[in-house]
C-alpha cells in the first residue's frame, strides 16, 4: 500500500465524500423519500469533496514539513550519539581501566581525531557542541574527575536537546 502524502490525502478525500453521500442519501430518504436522498447524497458529497480538495494542498504541505523537522531532529539525535561515543571512546583510551599503559600513545591519537571529527560534524546544535568542547578539553588536559562531570553534563544537554525536540 502506498503511505505517500498525496495517496493517504486521496484516499481520505475519497472515503469521507463517500460516508457524507451516503450519509446524505440516507437523511434525505428518511425526510421525504428518493429524490431528495438523491439531492442530499450528491450536496454532502459534492460539499465533501470540494472541502477535501481545498484542504488537501495545506495537509500534504503540513504533513512535509513536519516529515522534514522529523528527519533533521533524527538527524542531529544520531549524530549526537555518535559523538558520544566518540568521545567517551576516546575517554577510555586516556583514562584505561587497566593502567596507564594500556593503551598506546597511536591509539589515544586516532581516537582524539575522531572523537574531534564527530564534534565538528553538521548538524550539531550549539549547546551540544559547547558540552562537548568542555568534555574534550578535560580529556586533554588529563584530569579524570573534570572529565567524569563533564561527559555527565553532555549528557544532560544532549537528553535535553533530545526531550526539548
Amino acid at each position: 500500500m502506498n503511505t505517500t502524502p498525496e495517496q493517504i490525502s486521496a484516499r481520505t478525500a475519497a472515503a469521507w465524500t463517500a460516508a457524507l453521500a451516503i450519509l446524505g442519501g440516507i437523511t434525505g430518504y428518511v425526510w421525504e423519500g428518493p429524490f431528495l436522498a438523491v439531492a442530499c447524497a450528491l450536496s454532502l458529497g459534492g460539499g465533501g469533496a470540494l472541502g477535501s480538495l481545498l484542504s488537501r494542498r495545506h495537509m500534504i504541505a503540513t504533513v512535509r514539513e513536519s516529515r522534514g523537522r522529523a528527519a533533521a531532529l533524527g538527524y542531529a539525535d544520531g549524530i549526537a550519539d555518535m559523538m558520544m561515543l566518540g568521545i567517551s571512546a576516546y575517554s577510555a583510551a586516556v583514562f584505561p581501566l587497566s593502567g596507564p599503559d594500556a593503551v598506546d600513545a597511536a591509539e589515544r591519537r586516532a581516537r582524539r581525531n575522531a572523537a574531534y571529527h564527530l564534534t565538528a560534524a553538521d548538524g550539531l546544535p550549539h549547546e551540544v557542541r559547547a558540552a562537548a568542547a568542555t568534555a574534550l578539553a578535560a580529556i586533554d588536559d588529563g584530569h579524570d574527575r573534570e572529565t567524569r562531570s563533564a561527559l555527565q553534563d553532555l549528557m544532560k544537554v544532549v537528553q535535553q536537546q533530545r526531550r526539548g525536540a
